[in-house]
């Protein structure tokens, strides 16, 4: 069975609460988590110095589906999507679905 991740690049802004950042953050992975997603946060040390990478990850498709119908729609979610566009911490780099493939 393929896992799948889900990978959410952002860059914090010159000048912006760091603490305003890891509680947006922190509120999205309760929220994934809730949903059945495994979720990590990292900070990127090589490369694009300094950007936050956002990961959620499942075991199958079929759980990443479960997840993301939880999600849908969940107006905690609409909430918290419009409380960090509001909030001019950080901009959004790229998104990534991924899916793994057996060698």
């Amino acid at each position: 069975m393929a896992s799948v991740a889900l990978q959410i690049v952002s860059k914090p802004l010159p000048g912006s609460d760091m603490s305003k950042i890891m509680a947006n953050m922190k509120e999205a992975a309760d929220l994934w988590r809730s949903a059945g997603a495994e979720v990590k946060v990292y900070t990127v040390s090589v490369g694009e110095i300094g950007n936050l990478v956002f990961t959620a990850h499942w075991a199958s498709y079929e759980a990443y589906g479960k997840s993301l119908d939880k999600m849908v729609g969940e107006q905690s979610v609409q909430a918290l999507m419009a409380k960090i566009n509001a909030s001019g911490t950080a901009e959004w780099i790229r998104s990534n679905l991924v899916r793994e493939m057996p060698i």
